[in-house]
């Protein structure tokens, strides 16, 4: 938790500290989707969303929290990235989530 608050972004959108709106829905969505699936498999998660844009998703394993970010390459595909490595491709479908979700909860990290 932060206890000093963020600045606030430039009016008009995307700026130099801020994702694109489409950008930061995309990623909602997907780490949505992914919580779900945790969720539904015992794990608690907190999804957060800061000023600039910024999302993630944390999740807790017995004392251990573990974060994971969407990261988008040069053609527009997304995966689900923790513990620094593209482990799942994001967006490709509830069987892909699921397994993301059960990796993640069996300990790939």
């Amino acid at each position: 938790m932060n206890n000093v608050s963020n600045q606030a972004p430039p009016p008009g959108g995307a700026g130099p500290w801020r994702a694109a709106p489409e950008v930061i829905a995309r990623r909602v969505v997907l780490l949505a989707e992914l919580a779900a699936a945790l969720v539904l498999l015992g794990a608690p998660t907190r999804l957060q969303l800061e000023i600039h844009g910024g999302v993630a998703l944390s999740v807790m394993f017995g004392g251990r929290i573990v974060t994971v970010v969407v990261v988008e390459n040069a053609r527009g595909g997304a995966g689900y990235l923790w513990g620094g490595v593209v482990r799942f491709p994001a967006g490709a479908g509830a069987d892909v989530t699921r397994e993301a979700a059960a990796a993640l909860a069996g300990g790939v990290r």
